[in-house]
């Protein structure tokens, strides 16, 4: 239960809406760090332009929120200075939809939002674009362009990294975050155990090539005295963080000189998708491999590819290999 701080019975001064997000902050707590950090950056920049609108929570109505909407379209990406893509701008809405919706049910807050405001949050369309993956020639000079770290350990780190994202599609951060525990490798069955977005767990099966070469990687190359436990290790011996994660596939890139599509560990995912569903894969069982949590979020790929050119094999990468 919220508690607001106690005032005079004389003055009762509104309720603001950064407050609200102060005590909404507490809420979130079960989110992993990287979603919750999402959730306030977002929920910023609406407390900052309710501020500048002179704007309290009892005092919100539907044509304010409108009129965030039609804000977002003016703001730009601090880091490229183009205006927010209408999947950001879908983000921020979809942000403050469920601060409203938790507002309209907190005891201390149900009477302040009324239920209809959430339910009636103006939320932004994203554009369909096309899903950008990559082409076979441009995996293999990915992993050809591994050959250019500058130790055997890094060669072999890079290689199953890519083996791991294009057999798994699993997110940056879930291979950032997997630990050696979570991997298990028999010749009978192979899968890695990853912590997703929900704090949910999953398992996502390895094919023969990238069970060979997370297998050499740990047992060959990997050093055995880092303690760390995770699986993937930086140069520096640090655990791989997401933003090293993205720097090595810009890097990859450039050595393997791969152009008009964006190196990046989530085009690896789109491309695992993409190849899963071409292969003859299940889309139901492609959206509990990639941790979705509506099918809907899954069907975006259908349209990547055509019917016609499905085939069946049991691995992405494998299938790639041959």
């Amino acid at each position: 239960m919220v508690t607001r701080p106690k005032q005079a019975a004389e003055i009762q001064e509104p309720m603001t809406v950064a407050w609200a997000i102060e005590a909404y902050s507490y809420a979130v707590l079960s989110l992993s760090a990287e979603t919750q950090k999402w959730y306030l950056q977002k929920l910023q920049v609406f407390s900052d332009w309710c501020t500048e609108k002179n704007l309290t929570l009892d005092t919100l109505k539907v044509l304010h929120l409108r009129q965030f909407t039609e804000h977002l379209k003016t703001r730009t990406n601090p880091q490229t200075g183009k205006p927010l893509s209408t999947y950001t701008q879908h983000g921020y809405t979809q942000v403050v939809k469920s601060f409203l919706n938790w507002c309209s049910n907190e005891e201390d807050l149900e009477d302040v939002v009324n239920e209809k405001l959430a339910k009636r949050m103006p939320m932004t369309k994203v554009d369909k674009k096309v899903i950008e993956i990559f082409t076979p020639d441009q995996i293999r000079a990915l992993f050809e362009a591994c050959k250019n770290e500058y130790n055997e350990e890094m060669i072999q780190r890079d290689k199953a990294i890519l083996a791991v994202l294009f057999d798994t599609g699993i997110r940056a951060s879930e291979l950032c975050g997997l630990t050696l525990d979570h991997v298990y490798l028999s010749k009978s069955e192979s899968y890695l155990k990853v912590f997703g977005k929900g704090n949910k767990w999953r398992e996502v099966p390895l094919g023969n090539n990238s069970k060979a070469a997370v297998h050499k990687y740990i047992h060959r190359y990997r050093d055995a005295t880092n303690q760390e436990g995770r699986v993937f290790l930086s140069r520096a011996g640090k655990p791989m963080t997401a933003s090293g994660l993205l720097q090595l596939f810009e890097r990859l890139g450039d050595w393997g000189h791969v152009r008009g599509v964006r190196c990046s560990p989530h085009t690896a995912r789109h491309t695992f998708a993409v190849t899963f569903l071409t292969n003859g894969g299940d889309l139901y069982k492609l959206s509990r491999l990639m941790g979705h949590t509506s099918v809907m979020v899954t069907e975006n790929y259908l349209r990547a590819f055509q019917a016609k050119d499905a085939r069946n094999v049991d691995s992405v990468l494998d299938s790639l290999k041959r």
